[in-house]
């Protein structure tokens, strides 16, 4: 495999940048204050901020031990957030968010406990701080006991919302760290997308438009998911659409992963069965597609539900089909399944964190982006490879059709083509024209002394020795059976009676060794040349095989030209 060596480094590289991602995204342990969570009891209707906020309620809230706040389907949920002890470090309190997506939080903290909005796709004033969670400065002087008031919106998913406190400048470094991390990674991807968009504008190939497909709309939920998306410009524009259009970006990139696979790998010879079951596979994405363009479709658990469970699915079978490609020898799934594997892993886990509603460690949440990029690099020098092995079979294809198989020479199609070619460059230029037609003399006997394997090395052997007379510019083609011409641009007639005689005389002295049998063989040669404005190919071809005719007649071995039908005997 020739890219093993590459992948190789590829992967330990991944390796160790994954760990390296892992310790500089690790929360670092502090003796900061302990955090006090306590949630109000979820009800309908639900209280309003001036029943909450003054104190009014707080008997109301029950402690919790865990550091979560979940959100609560169909009703808002209230908490109450104090520290064990005065906050007494040399910069500002930040509370922050983990897992809220896009849930509205807000946030009524003293002095004054007016609501500051915490939104996932806000957009607006400038932000402080990256979306990576949804975080809010505190008062510098805030108390032991001192309330800070959390409401969170309803919604129809459940999620463990993790809520954490931090001084700022420890805050600060860690999201900086969080917008390097992404902004290396979104960078991979968005160059090698930039890549398979090159190559798919000089090749078009299919597979080309299928890769930078997915991996495009997979590259724009990622943005999506970690918030940046709506950092760019225009990305005001997909506020409004809220998880709308995360949704439709994943599940249309499905069935465009799905039929890449089933391009790349070559499934469709190697799996035919495989391949077809995967290929239905990708219909229901379309269904599921169409649903989520509904409004309704946000507050329904049922496409979310049918999504998650389809696309399992679909993935095993996906992994499956390319396996069983490596097994039968398939070189592209081996790529393939090298770039891929990582990212299917953790897809999986991903999705088991989600279900379990386990907090995301930091080895998955920036694994899972670098197995992205990862199979973006490994897929990108995947395609070329597979690009460029296309054109050497296309060029290869093209030379079979032009070319002789038996001497390698053009065939008669192409040498007439190549013939034309070269009388209307002749007349643009105002350059000479001369054409060479030979004839291998008593060729049939040999065929019938010797047999036709001894008579096919004859050919080969004649052939070349007149490729090696000839210049690079020039052209040669079997025009039939032992007949060969050559056409010789920027060549008057008296040269190429020079270049025939020297092509008749290395023939005549030509040894051909074949099945144990030493022969020798000779060729009779007609030179013509272009003459008028009004002078056809077929005219040229004419006048040389008229030559050839009277360089027989005149006891075969010999070079005549056509004006003068002047006889050059060896």
């Amino acid at each position: 495999m020739p890219f093993r060596g590459p992948v190789v480094v590829l992967v330990a590289w991944v390796c160790a940048m994954l760990s390296v991602l892992t310790v500089e995204a690790a929360p670092v342990p502090s003796r900061l204050p302990a955090l006090q969570v306590s949630a109000l009891a979820p009800v309908v209707p639900a209280p309003l901020p001036t029943q909450v906020v003054h104190g009014g309620m707080d008997a109301d809230f029950m402690p919790s031990t865990s550091p979560h706040t979940p959100n609560a389907v169909e009703a808002q949920r209230w908490y109450r957030l104090t520290i064990d002890r005065d906050w007494q470090e040399e910069s500002a309190p930040v509370l922050s968010f983990t897992g809220a997506a896009y849930i509205p939080i807000t946030v009524y903290a003293p002095p004054d406990y007016r609501p500051h909005e915490l939104w996932f796709a806000q957009s607006g004033k400038p932000a402080r701080f990256s979306r990576h969670h949804l975080a809010l400065v505190l008062p510098h002087y805030l108390r032991a006991g001192e309330s800070v008031y959390v409401r969170i919106a309803a919604d129809n998913f459940t999620r463990q919302i993790r809520v954490d406190i931090t001084d700022l400048a420890t805050y600060q470094a860690q999201d900086l760290n969080h917008v390097r991390l992404v902004t290396l990674l979104s960078s991979v991807q968005f160059t090698m997308l930039l890549a398979a968009l090159c190559l798919w504008l000089v090749l078009r190939d299919r597979v080309l438009l299928y890769f930078f497909g997915y991996t495009s709309l997979q590259w724009m939920a990622q943005l999506l998911m970690s918030g940046e998306a709506y950092e760019l410009p225009g990305g005001w524009l997909l506020v409004p659409l809220g998880t709308h259009a995360l949704w439709l970006l994943v599940v249309l990139g499905a069935p465009l992963l799905f039929s890449f696979i089933i391009e790349f790998c070559d499934l469709r010879t190697i799996t035919p069965r495989a391949a077809r079951v995967l290929g239905a596979m990708r219909w229901p994405y379309v269904g599921i597609a169409l649903l989520l363009c509904f409004p309704f479709a946000e507050r329904m658990n049922l496409p979310a539900s049918v999504y998650n469970l389809w696309y399992t699915t679909s993935l095993l079978w996906a992994l499956a089909a390319v396996i069983l490609a490596v097994i039968r020898g398939g070189q592209p799934a081996r790529i393939f399944l090298i770039a891929w594997l990582p990212q299917v892993l953790l897809n999986i886990l991903r999705l088991g964190q989600v279900l379990l509603s386990l907090d995301l460690p930091s080895w998955l949440e920036y694994g899972l982006p670098t197995a992205m990029a990862f199979c973006c690099v490994v897929m990108t020098v995947g395609l070329a490879d597979l690009s460029l092995r296309t054109r050497r079979e296309r060029d290869m294809a093209h030379h079979l059709a032009d070319h002789d198989a038996l001497t390698g020479v053009l065939n008669r199609r192409a040498l007439v083509r190549r013939l034309h070619d070269a009388v209307a460059l002749a007349r643009t230029q105002h350059q000479p024209l001369a054409l060479i037609f030979l004839d291998m003399d008593h060729f049939k006997s040999v065929n019938d002394r010797y047999g036709h394997p001894t008579g096919d090395a004859c050919l080969r052997a004649v052939a070349e020795a007149i490729t090696d007379e000839l210049r690079p510019s020039d052209s040669l083609g079997r025009y039939g059976g032992e007949e060969f011409v050559a056409i010789l641009p920027g060549t008057t007639q008296e040269n190429a009676m020079a270049v025939a005689e020297r092509i008749r005389h290395c023939i005549d002295v030509l040894q051909v060794h074949a099945r144990g049998n030493t022969l020798q063989t000779t060729v009779s040669m007609g030179v013509s040349s272009l003459l008028g404005p009004t002078d056809t190919v077929d005219d040229l071809i004419g006048r040389a095989d008229a030559a050839l005719y009277q360089a027989k007649t005149h006891g075969r071995n010999c070079v005549v030209a056509h004006a003068s039908l002047t006889a050059v005997a060896g």
